[in-house]
């Protein structure tokens, strides 16, 4: 049997959970003002998505019908991203940055790893429904993050 609608929200949520955790963590890492200042934003990101998640429970049309195939695919881009499944282990992940752009690597895969998760979670829903505009806007705001990491590391010369 595959997993739920309500299942994969919470995957959602645990992914903007971890990002949050990320963030905060990763900005306690470094002395530059601009890094911290960059995680801090980013981690406040975080939250909003957390918050528009937890709203798509309520809703009353979050059913959809998810294949076995589908479930476990979903499942798996949550599996394997840089923050790993329902549980990271942050101590371990921060004991790898020797600097910020250590971090932001990091936080640039689990952007694009986040896209690519909430891509294929529209199309669970109609494509002219309430859940996708709000997960097209979700996607927007991960490539602005995207923007916001490499400008980031262009700022500091590191790329």
């Amino acid at each position: 049997m595959g997993i739920t609608t309500r299942e994969i929200i919470g995957m959602a949520i645990g992914i903007e959970e971890a990002g949050y955790e990320f963030y905060t963590r990763s900005r306690g890492v470094f002395d530059d003002l601009s890094v911290k200042d960059a995680f801090h934003f980013l981690a406040g990101e975080e939250l909003v998505h957390k918050e528009i998640f937890r709203s798509l429970l309520q809703q009353e049309d979050i059913s959809a019908d998810i294949s076995d195939g589908s479930s476990a695919y979903l499942a798996s881009i949550v599996d394997i991203r840089v923050f790993g499944g329902n549980r990271p282990d942050f101590e371990k992940i921060l004991s790898g940055i020797m600097s910020p752009l250590d971090a932001i690597k990091l936080a640039l895969n689990a952007e694009k790893e986040s896209i690519l998760f909430y891509s294929e979670m529209k199309k669970l829903y109609p494509p002219d429904g309430k859940t996708v505009s709000l997960l097209d806007r979700i996607i927007a705001e991960e490539r602005k993050h995207v923007i916001t990491l490499v400008n980031m590391a262009q700022k500091l010369r590191l790329i």
